[in-house]
């Protein structure tokens, strides 16, 4: 429910944004924001995922006296980096922002560039917040003060300003001051979990790690994860960046108005991941691989029920569905295609980066994102000003499938893990049957809106009624129970999960 808010947030802020403004004004904020988010997952050092990978394993091994000493060693990098780097940016503003966006939008670029530095530090500490309530157990700060809260007040900040008539300045300011709301909420949510496992009895069954040996166990597992940070939001990000620079900030609104809807279905993957993430470390560091494997497994299957629907209607309805963001954007239509079929491949390696993370696999994860980067890059040089937001497209795509499968075949041979079950595999098919067959309809009929959206809805109807008389070998039973069992209990998640509790109870 999370990522479906935030879903709906994220796309109403660029429709807000593309039907508000003009293209130029859009296209420097989008690639300002870009450039924000590169330059703040470098000063984040990595500390999310070695949070997320740390402290499931502290408190699975009776250390839950060592938390706080992790969290304080972590901190205190990601502080100073954050506060550099935001004197710099600031600094540098005027120079850099004619490189980004070309000499017409050079000025709001500054302005932008600038307005974003201050609030740096903050964005950092909140996203290293979450991460440290997603590890000591709980999804519901991700989900309610990220998902729900920072998402929706940067919609609602950005309608506000639309409807003040407010600048670049505003504009930049309403994207990035959420995250110091979120930073406020997020620290009193983790102070009341820490107090919480004080009080419960989960002190340390050992004395408190020594302060040097915390920091070296800590950072030897995040330190790859420092740039290879940076190198997943670079692939996610440096294309919007690129297209405001080697095309313009017009074309980088475009493209990133294409893109919005692909996220949608990523979304729902992350939410996953960041929940799968501490159970895995957890298994893991109780040895129990096939258990392990099981939620892998499980999670990759429900992703496929979620995301194949509507990655199929996007590819087969684009031109529609660029509608919402003004007369003009349907000429991104292609760009929709490519990445919309791109991620059917995606979807179904699941989660595979994040198994190797909490296997402690940090290295060959920073390999692979460097890799996926370079091809990228590259290509985006070469296809950008050749093709546009379509070569743009072609590069992440080919980005996305490297992305994927380097690490899908390090799985599969070292660790004897595999997202794909036949379960996986029947459910893909009904997906493609119906929904492909309502694409071909679509695009062999050029129907109305009104009936493209009534085929659509019989496309989901059928397809729901089929996966839902499947739900016991889904174990979408089993989903429902632990959703209704959370909801009647009220309690927090635990930071780890028994085999029979990973495996579904079956």
């Amino acid at each position: 429910m999370g990522a479906a808010f935030s879903a709906v947030s994220g796309i109403a802020l660029v429709v807000i944004v593309t039907n508000g403004f003009s293209a130029s004004l859009a296209g420097t904020l989008f690639a300002a924001t870009s450039t924000f988010l590169i330059l703040e997952s470098f000063a984040l050092l990595g500390t999310d995922t070695g949070l997320v990978k740390c402290l499931p394993a502290q408190l699975a091994s009776g250390r839950a006296g060592d938390i706080r000493r992790t969290l304080v060693v972590s901190a205190v990098p990601v502080l100073g980096l954050a506060l550099s780097l935001s004197v710099a940016v600031y600094a540098a503003a005027p120079a850099v922002a004619p490189h980004l966006t070309g000499d017409g939008a050079a000025a709001w670029m500054t302005t932008m560039l600038r307005a974003l530095a201050l609030v740096m530090p903050v964005a950092a500490l909140h996203d290293l917040v979450m991460a440290a309530t997603r590890g000591t157990g709980s999804m519901r700060p991700t989900v309610i003060v990220d998902n729900i809260g920072r998402l929706g007040l940067q919609a609602v900040a950005v309608l506000v300003v639309f409807l003040a008539d407010g600048g670049p300045l505003a504009l930049a300011l309403a994207w990035s001051l959420p995250y110091a709301v979120g930073f406020l909420a997020g620290v009193a949510w983790l102070h009341r979990q820490l107090v919480r496992r004080t009080s419960s009895g989960l002190e340390a069954e050992h004395e408190a790690t020594p302060w040097g040996s915390v920091a070296r166990e800590f950072w030897t597992y995040t330190a790859p994860r420092a740039i290879a940070r940076v190198t997943q939001t670079a692939l996610k990000r440096s294309d919007i960046v690129l297209v405001a620079a080697l095309a313009s900030p017009a074309e980088a609104a475009l493209y990133t108005a294409a893109t919005r809807f692909i996220v949608v279905g990523q979304l729902f993957v992350q939410s996953v991941q960041q929940a799968l993430s501490p159970q895995i470390a957890a298994l893991f560091a109780r040895g129990e691989v096939r258990a392990a494997n099981s939620v892998y497994q499980a999670a990759t299957l429900w992703s496929v029920i979620a995301a194949w629907p509507l990655y199929l209607v996007l590819a087969g309805f684009a031109p529609s569905v660029m509608g919402v963001f003004g007369g003009d954007y349907h000429v991104a239509s292609d760009v929709v295609v490519i990445l919309a079929l791109t991620m059917l491949l995606a979807t179904a390696c699941g989660s595979v980066d994040a198994v190797l993370l909490m296997a402690g696999r940090s290295w060959v994860s920073l390999r692979n994102a460097s890799v996926a980067l370079a091809v990228n890059v590259a290509l985006n040089l070469v296809l950008i000003p050749a093709q546009g937001i379509r070569g743009a497209a072609i590069s992440w795509s080919a980005a996305i499938v490297v992305r994927n499968l380097l690490p899908l075949l390090i799985v599969r041979r070292q660790m004897g893990m595999w997202p794909v079950t036949t379960a996986a595999v029947r459910v893909a098919a009904v997906a493609l049957a119906c929904f492909g067959a309502a694409d071909v309809v679509g695009v062999l009929t050029d129907l109305p809106r009104a009936l493209d959206l009534g085929l659509v809805g019989l496309a989901a109807a059928v397809y729901l009624r089929v996966v839902w008389s499947w739900r016991e070998a889904l174990s979408l039973d089993t989903f429902a129970s632990a959703v209704r069992r959370r909801s009647n209990q009220h309690r927090s998640d635990r930071p780890e999960v028994t085999r029979s509790e990973a495996l579904g109870g079956q």
